[in-house]
């Protein structure tokens, strides 16, 4: 099994964070992407030899003042940890393919206890860094390495990149 924390880190650090108005798929079809309240968005070039180890995706804010009714459900006032709890929740929602509205309601703004079960594909990792005005969580789950029971090996899936 390929280890989620050292894809991440291969992929933060080998890989290239565009910020552009232009970050469509059609675009960008080979990047995570996630948009920005100011028109612009993010698109994360993971280096293609990883890509095939897992499936990566981050989510992005630039912090502002958080809604009382947000303040109220869930206890953060603070812009800048709130957009960090959202991007984590948006990333890993993405992961688990579901909407964000239903993670939400099942988990809120915490990770679960057992996140990489979210998905039957492998182990998650993830990671919330700063880049300027912008909170950004990158994420993966590593695909699982099957045995090789044929003798033609199927391809490995890219997912969301």
């Amino acid at each position: 099994m390929v280890n989620a924390a050292e894809l991440l880190a291969a992929a933060v650090r080998d890989g290239r964070l565009e910020r552009s108005r232009e970050v469509t798929r059609q675009a960008r079809p080979d990047a995570a992407r996630s948009y920005l309240s100011d028109g612009t968005g993010l698109a994360w070039h993971v280096p293609s030899a990883l890509r095939s180890h897992g499936t990566f995706v981050l989510d992005a804010e630039i912090p502002r003042p958080v809604r009382s009714t947000l303040v109220r459900r869930y206890g953060v006032d603070d812009p800048d940890t709130f957009a960090e709890r959202w991007t984590r929740a948006e990333a890993l929602a993405k992961l688990a393919d579901l909407p964000i509205i239903t993670w939400l309601s099942r988990h809120g703004l915490t990770v679960p206890e057992h996140v990489g079960a979210l998905r039957d594909v492998g182990e998650t990792d993830w990671s919330t860094e700063r880049f300027g005005d912008v909170i950004v969580t990158f994420a993966v789950t590593a695909h699982a390495q099957r045995a090789d029971t044929s003798e033609e090996r199927s391809p490995a899936v890219g997912g969301t990149v």
